[in-house]
């Protein structure tokens, strides 16, 4: 009996052995063909298989003839653009996105003691909030991107901010599917980042109000007086 567990043993240990090599195998053709896919990329993208490819088409086709001097014209013009390396890098080819490290937020030129609000407002709105706050504006070409560099307090989606004649115009109107497409990504941001979340205003939309808001201030009438410091209060579970 010993003797047949000791041949069991060795079979398993040459399996093992024969397993590593199988994908140590495998490992070294993926690089390959990785490797060939790069060279093939660089090769499609190379100037001289692009102009064979004109040439032989407008030999092909006399009606894409016409069109050859303006197509080799943009060629040259591209003639000296970069072309992505093929080597097989020590990190496998990928470059780490750039992260902003915590430290980095303390570095303001010119910091600021007041709340900081970071606003899909109306007119109204922020002109009353600016006056105990500091707005920054969000607007739906470029919210995504100063809502991810400015160093905010919190984020306020005004529901008078769909009103006509704004940036914001027609905001939770359904079927305004970039306003509806620009607020998630504020949204998505201000969550990655902890950022509590207000919707304001006693009447606000439904396709605003069903969305998931860490707080909902329905009083806008004492908003001059109370509003920043509301706001404000939102911040001292998170800190």
């Amino acid at each position: 009996m010993s003797d047949e567990a000791e041949t069991a043993a060795r079979q398993e240990a040459k399996a093992y052995q024969q397993l590593g090599r199988l994908k140590s195998t495998l490992r070294e053709r993926e690089a390959r063909v990785e490797e060939l896919e790069k060279q093939l990329a660089a090769l499609e993208g190379s100037t001289a298989l692009q102009f064979g490819r004109l040439v032989a088409g407008a030999a092909r086709n006399p009606r894409r003839g016409r069109r050859l001097p303006r197509d080799l014209y943009r060629l040259w013009r591209k003639r000296s653009a970069p072309v992505p390396a093929s080597g097989v890098s020590g990190g496998g080819g990928v470059q780490p996105d750039r992260v902003d490290r915590p430290e980095n937020r303390l570095l303001v030129a010119g910091p600021c003691d007041r709340l900081i609000i970071a606003g899909v407002l109306g007119r109204r709105t922020a002109a009353l909030l600016a006056e105990n706050a500091k707005v920054v504006p969000l607007y739906p070409h470029d919210a995504a991107i100063v809502l991810d560099r400015a160093d905010v307090d919190i984020v306020v989606v005004d529901a008078e901010a769909g009103e006509p004649g704004g940036p914001w115009a027609y905001l939770g109107v359904p079927g305004m599917y970039d306003r509806d497409a620009a607020l998630h990504g504020v949204r998505e941001i201000a969550a990655a980042r902890s950022l509590p979340r207000v919707l304001l205003g006693a009447a606000p939309p439904a396709t605003l109000a069903c969305l998931t808001w860490d707080a909902v201030l329905t009083d806008t009438a004492t908003l001059t007086d109370t509003a920043t410091d509301r706001l404000a209060a939102l911040l001292e579970p998170v800190r």
